[in-house]
């Protein structure tokens, strides 16, 4: 019988998938195909653009205009353009078939990372309501089967009752 997983296995999976997952971002970044392995990118590089417009708007607020109550606007029309440049940046990143592909194998990865964990967790809950005695998911299932099982078989033997009785009546002389 295989030995559950400790908190160490558990924390090496997702720190596995971690990894993994920074890994295809990072590629997806670079523009490059998981199939074409290359030197890790510098991962600022992609927000660096943004970062920057940010911070060459906020040095041009202040060098045109001092401190005053307006800074509330001027924040409000800050925050508008930053807000629309990461739209558009992001929007072009996601609109593309590689990042939808690099999505769903990041998904991938994170189901297969999580279902030890998974399995893990649901054995603890199974032998946390055994030691309760409270029936488990699984027994409850098993039982409304087995109760539509039981139905089905009695609505079958109603339909057998009721044509033997037709066949009866069918039969006696009036």
């Amino acid at each position: 019988m295989a030995e559950s997983p400790g908190p160490n296995q558990l924390f090496d999976l997702w720190k596995r998938q971690l990894e993994e997952s920074t890994q295809a971002w990072s590629r997806l970044v670079v523009g490059q195909t998981a199939a074409a392995p290359a030197p890790p990118p510098d991962p600022a590089a992609f927000w660096r653009p943004v970062l920057d417009q940010g911070v060459q708007t906020w040095a041009t607020l202040f060098a045109q205009t001092p401190a005053t109550p307006e800074l509330l606007t001027q924040w409000k029309q800050f925050l508008d353009q930053w807000i629309e440049s990461w739209s558009k940046v992001l929007g072009q990143a996601m609109g593309t078939e590689q990042f939808a592909k690099l999505m769903g194998q990041s998904l991938d990865q994170l189901l297969v990372a999580q279902a030890p964990a998974k399995k893990f967790a649901d054995q603890q809950i199974e032998q946390a309501l055994q030691a309760l005695n409270l029936p488990s998911r699984t027994q409850l299932t098993a039982v409304a089967k087995q109760i539509v099982e039981l139905e089905d078989r009695i609505e079958r033997l109603e339909d057998m009752i009721a044509a033997a009785l037709r066949r009866l009546g069918d039969r006696e002389p009036r």
